[in-house]
Order: structure tokens, then sequence, then C-alpha cells
């Protein structure tokens, strides 16, 4: 059962001419709400008049740039597309990790999942495979493509219903499925590892 996460707020609000009042809820999505945002608004009202407010707007969404990330009240360019085409990835939080490789996964980028997201230890391994040393890492992303888009896609979303647990330490994270929704799928967890000042995927299982 998903964990809903309500913020709820009742406000009276005193009309100029009289004495009526008005109730006020402020929510986050449901999970069909979500995946029906272009048809639910950003407020409605139900029956016994209850104005439901949305703090997760789809509006609010569309104010960040392509690759943001908002962490508190600061803002993470988590992806950068120069007009060359370069892309260079940032990832200093485990979540950063998750949706720069989603992202990567969807887009079939994987020379750029070699390059800035795998760690330098796991990218010297393959290395030292010698000439086909990147066909096993690309064979194998290939392979597993879509169950790993499916945990993230679920690590993205159990972040907002609790179904999420995020462990970062010194030099090292971890994402990882919790127990009750983890069985529904391949891969669970991400171990990540610090390089310099990213974190890197060190491990997928």
């Amino acid at each position: 059962m998903l964990i809903r996460l309500l913020l709820l707020l009742c406000m009276l609000l005193v009309s100029l001419g009289g004495c009526d009042t008005k109730r006020i809820e402020y929510r986050r999505r449901s999970v069909l709400e979500r995946h029906y945002g272009k048809q639910v608004g950003d407020t409605r009202v139900l029956s016994d008049g209850t104005e439901i407010r949305y703090l997760d707007s789809p509006i609010q969404s569309q104010q960040l740039a392509a690759g943001e990330q908002v962490i508190g009240a600061q803002r993470t360019q988590i992806r950068t597309e120069s007009e060359d085409g370069t892309v260079t990835l940032n990832q200093v939080l485990p979540m950063h990790v998750v949706s720069n490789l989603h992202e990567c996964l969807r887009r079939s980028e994987y020379r750029l999942i070699y390059e800035q997201i795998i760690s330098a230890n796991q990218r010297g391994w393959y290395q030292s495979q010698g000439e086909g040393g990147y066909e096993q890492f690309l064979r194998w992303f290939q392979v597993n493509r879509e169950e790993l888009a499916k945990m993230l896609n679920r690590m993205k979303a159990g972040e907002v219903f609790g179904d999420t647990n995020v462990e970062i330490g010194r030099g090292w994270g971890r994402v990882t499925l919790r127990r009750h929704v983890a069985g529904d799928f391949k891969y669970s967890t991400i171990e990540l590892v610090q390089d310099g000042n990213q974190l890197r995927l060190q491990d997928i299982r």
C-alpha cells in the first residue's frame, strides 16, 4: 500500500459581505493524478465545497529548466547540453545518479553512461578486458535496459511516497527500493561511490 504524503492546511476565509467560510486543503498528487496530470487541474472543488490545491502542480514542474532538480530551495543542474551536443552530467546526490541514468537509458546514451555515470573502478575493469571491454558493458546494459528503467522509474516515484530508501555516507551512497515493493523488480538497489566531487555508479543488484 502506497504511503500518501498529504500536507493538510485549513484556512478560514471570511468574505467581505458576511460570515461565509471556505475550507482549503493542500495536497500532493496521488500516483494516478501524477500519471494523468494533464487531466487534473492545479485545484479542484469537492462536493462539500472543500477546495483542493496541489503543491506539485505541473505548472511548477514546467518552470524548471531541462536537467534541473530542486533540493530544498536550491536548484541543481544535473544535466547540461552545450550547443555542439556535448553533455555534462552533475551528480552530487544519490538521486542525481538515478535521474541521469534513467534519462540516459531512455535516450540510449550508453557511451555517456560509460564515461560519466559508472565509477572509474568499473570502467577500469571493462578496459582491462581489452578491446571487447566496452562491448561487454554495452551488451549488459542493452539486455537489462527495460528492467533497469523500471527500477529507476519506481525509485523516482518512491522518493515521493516513501518507497525508496536513500543513504549517503563518506565516499559512498545507496538507493534501495523498500522490501514491500522490491519483490516486483529484477533489480532493487544501486550502489554508489565518490569519484572526486561526483557520485558514480558502482554496482546494481
